[in-house]
């Protein structure tokens, strides 16, 4: 079922130049889970999330920014491929994750595998080599130019009670062999490099077993999200943004000039 009033890029821009107040733009519903509890426990008020729809129209609204100069408007996003790459000179005023994505930024913070049971930790770093591997795959066809898939679920591409990659999911997927110094260079970085919502959804299956008492039902890698950002403890990455945020807003209060009301970051 389509979702009702979808957010487009012409609607987001005339959003922003109707605004008075400062905006903070992120990608897609997932990270505004995430950055809403973050900017209420930093307590940055009167600062309101939209989500661009994606990453694409974030960085078509990023481009229109002169539309709405008038207001401060801060742009986050994942690094997604450019994590490996590089982000183009274009893009260099919009606030980058220091990982793959928010969901790995989160990840690496809150130190979840200090979850895991002592008998899950072998198995568990197993499973990681092989996402490594596929994933390692997935990037080589990326700058390759091809547009490999990437949203699959942990589960089918290895699936539960197995640690290899699922023969049946290679073929479907036209896996091959890729070059081991990137499988390491994931595999030595996989909180960073690998795609987050990869390492909720393992980090799941292995919280979902009954010696760990989390309701199963109710355990899914959006549960670990709220978990992971009330856990106590420094979160040095996430920190990172909101600091980011809250400088990037001030630059902009202090280019146009213009003091907004009821805007205090």
């Amino acid at each position: 079922m389509p979702t009702p009033n979808p957010m487009t890029v012409d609607r987001l821009v005339n959003i922003l130049i109707r605004s008075q107040t400062p905006k903070i733009v992120v990608e897609g519903e997932d990270d505004v889970v995430i950055y809403r509890e973050l900017v209420r426990q930093i307590g940055i008020l009167n600062v309101v999330l939209h989500a661009a729809g994606g990453r694409e129209k974030l960085l078509r609204v990023y481009e229109r920014r002169s539309e709405f100069a008038h207001v401060p408007v801060a742009f986050i996003a994942d690094r997604d491929m450019w994590v490996f790459t590089g982000v183009p000179a274009a893009y260099a005023g919009i606030i980058w994750t220091q990982g793959y994505s928010i969901e790995n930024d989160l990840y690496a913070d809150a130190d979840l595998e200090r979850l895991l049971d002592e008998r899950d930790i072998v198995e568990h770093g197993d499973i990681v080599d092989s996402l490594s591997t596929w994933f390692a795959f997935v990037v080589e066809e990326t700058l390759a130019g091809n547009t490999p898939r990437l949203d699959f679920h942990c589960a089918r591409i290895v699936p539960p009670g197995q640690t290899e990659l699922d023969a049946d999911f290679c073929r479907d997927c036209g896996f091959r062999v890729p070059a081991a110094d990137l499988v390491q260079q994931i595999n030595a970085a996989y909180q960073r490099l690998l795609r987050g919502k990869l390492l909720f959804q393992l980090l799941v299956r292995f919280l979902s077993k009954p010696a760990h008492g989390f309701p199963r039902a109710s355990l899914n890698h959006y549960a670990l999200y709220n978990l992971a950002l009330r856990l106590p403890g420094a979160r040095p990455l996430l920190d990172r943004l909101m600091a980011a945020v809250r400088q990037n807003i001030a630059e902009q209060r202090t280019v146009s000039g213009r003091p907004l009301p009821n805007a205090t970051v």
